[in-house]
């Protein structure tokens, strides 16, 4: 499961990345460095200019693979030209990026129920056999901060990694999964059970040498 959610949580990464020009964002050349920066954003299908925060518009760090991924779509891509959206819209003629909402019900959706993220039953969905709400890209910011913890990593690295202005935001984006609560939980019960059988053969033991 903690696989498929860090899978799964790499779709967010796609989002800023749709809401710009290939020579605007220069993926080519910044992903080979390592960075992609945010300047605009698509809000309720209109573009922008900036972002919510200070902390949002600024450079996201991503690894070679992500870059080669992005290099990659370039060369399928319909449109490829320097002026066109990453993730143009084939129904608007490229004017406009595709909706994060359509990406999510043709793509990302059925790609999580693929890969076992979530179950889709008589309409409604699940994760983890909790009923969501709402599943879209935010999701995947959950998942990949509660797997990143899961992991043990530094918490000021997940902060960095998800650009919240402190760690306030750490204990809602945090959650925790059946199989890692029964894990922590089969712990407890097997440190009782060895110390109430260690007790057990110490009384035994004792009664034992007393009638010898």
């Amino acid at each position: 499961m903690a696989a498929n959610l860090l899978t799964a949580s790499s779709y967010q990464k796609s989002v800023p990345y749709g809401r710009g020009k290939w020579r605007r964002r220069k993926l080519l050349s910044s992903g080979d460095r390592g960075e992609i920066r945010i300047r605009r954003t698509y809000v309720y299908g209109e573009l922008e200019t900036g972002a919510k925060t200070r902390l949002s518009k600024s450079s996201i760090a991503i690894r070679h693979v992500l870059g080669q991924l992005l290099k990659e779509w370039r060369a399928e891509s319909a449109y490829a030209s320097d002026n066109d959206f990453v993730f143009a819209s084939r129904k608007l003629m490229e004017r406009k990026p595709r909706r994060g909402s359509m990406v999510v019900a043709d793509h990302v959706k059925p790609a999580a129920v693929r890969a076992g993220v979530i179950e889709v039953k008589e309409g409604k969905t699940y994760l983890d056999g909790e009923l969501v709400k709402r599943f879209g890209f935010h999701t995947f910011r959950h998942s990949l901060t509660s797997w990143l913890m899961a992991n043990v990593e530094n918490p000021q690295i997940v902060r960095a990694m998800l650009r919240w202005k402190n760690l306030n935001m750490l204990s809602h984006y945090t959650h925790s999964f059946k199989a890692d609560k029964l894990e922590a939980q089969g712990a407890v019960l097997e440190r009782l059970v060895r110390e109430s059988n260690r007790e057990v053969n110490s009384v035994s033991n004792t009664a034992t040498a007393a009638n010898d």
